[in-house]
């Protein structure tokens, strides 16, 4: 996923901005951002702003735009829905917007629960307008009752010394690290956030493919292919969908739920989300109006009929090049089997035929996610980086 979609909703307030907060020395204000209608209205200028800020933001700590999202995706995935509500923020200095902070909510579990994040571009670090920006989304989390804060940083894989290094703080699984003199870190730590769990954020370059010849590999995917579907096509069948049917999201909701409580979490532990079929089709038209294809591989079990396992990538209209890996779940009792292997490797190859220019898949795995990261070791993902998810707690 993209660090975009870590905040899946905002507001609906009018289009614009109103400040918030008194301004502080050097006449700075914190601005709330307001969502237009559209990204090509005439009340969408703030927005725009915004979103090349969160595009400026990326590029000055990854080099690139692997993590960015155009902004069409962002407009919609940033608005209310009923299950989240996100508050945008931004400082402006000498009229341009060099910051910015959000306070995410969930609204059906969590309900203790708040994101909220403050960025600052490099040019303007030091300064305060961090604290500023990170104060706003704090007050607006308590303002609704929130009292357990999280937020992430985020570190290219060359600023993380092998084996943590002398300045690594581990977070409470004690499995992968964070280096402590990054600016981030020390930001956090300074405003009380400890770290609970360390992710890997993995890349694949995807071979060269042709309709005619398929995967360019000297055959290794092929036989990787080969060898998972030889495992699993017996007992299991492959369903490939573009969204969830609607036929199957009663199934569907019962593996997102699953997900929610079977992937590796940290100290800070999240509660279980309920799923059932109007939340999946909700999924599925919140990507629509974002202009992102869902592309799911399943595992039906022949015997049962139930469904075994699921992997999702997300490909965002306007950034088909790169597709996020969402959700990948193989069920109890349906492990040891190859069904994540085959499933994944069957997605992947969905994506490279329906978009040609496709190049790469990025994933996020919790460090301490063995088996999943041996899979994705064995596709051709490589770390990229970490990301490091903190959590606070307010009295």
């Amino acid at each position: 996923m993209s660090s975009d979609s870590r905040a899946t909703a905002s507001s609906t307030r009018p289009a614009g901005a109103r400040a918030v907060g008194a301004a502080p020395a050097g006449g700075l204000r914190v601005e709330r951002l307001r969502l237009p209608e559209s990204p090509d209205g005439a009340d969408a200028v703030d927005f725009l702003e915004f979103s090349a800020l969160t595009d400026a933001v990326q590029r000055q700590i990854w080099g690139h735009e692997d993590r960015c999202s155009p902004p069409s995706y962002r407009l919609r995935v940033w608005r209310e829905s009923p299950y989240d509500s996100t508050s945008l923020f931004f400082v402006r200095e000498a009229g341009r917007m060099v910051g910015r902070a959000w306070c995410r909510m969930p609204l059906k579990e969590d309900l203790a629960r708040a994101q909220v994040r403050a960025e600052v571009l490099d040019s303007h670090a030091g300064r305060g307008i961090g604290r500023l920006l990170l104060a706003a989304a704090v007050e607006e989390a308590r303002a609704h009752g929130r009292t357990v804060l999280d937020t992430f940083t985020e570190h290219p894989a060359e600023t993380v010394p092998a084996g943590g290094g002398p300045f690594a703080v581990v977070p409470s699984t004690g499995t992968g690290a964070v280096p402590g003199d990054a600016r981030s870190v020390r930001f956090a730590r300074a405003a009380g956030f400890s770290l609970s769990q360390v992710t890997r954020f993995s890349e694949l370059v995807l071979p060269p493919w042709s309709p005619a010849g398929g995967w360019a590999d000297d055959g290794a995917w092929s036989a990787l292919e080969e060898g998972a579907a030889a495992r699993g096509a017996g007992a299991y069948e492959l369903l490939l969908w573009e969204g969830v049917p609607p036929e199957h999201r009663e199934g569907m909701a019962a593996l997102f739920a699953r997900m929610s409580t079977d992937a590796p979490q940290g100290e800070d532990r999240y509660e279980p989300e309920h799923w059932d079929a109007d939340r999946v089709a909700a999924l599925d038209a919140m990507l629509a109006a974002a202009d992102t294809v869902p592309l799911y591989a399943v595992a039906r079990h022949r015997a049962s009929g139930a469904f075994a396992a699921y992997t999702a990538l997300w490909v965002r209209g306007g950034k088909e090049d790169v597709a996020d890996q969402d959700d990948t779940l193989v069920r109890a009792g349906h492990r040891g089997r190859s069904l994540g292997l085959w499933i994944k490797l069957a997605n992947i190859r969905a994506y490279r035929e329906r978009f040609p220019q496709a190049r790469k898949v990025v994933t996020f795995n919790a460090a301490e996610n063995a088996h999943m990261l041996a899979i994705n070791e064995a596709i051709g993902f490589r770390p990229a980086g970490y990301d490091g998810e903190w959590f606070r707690r307010l009295a």
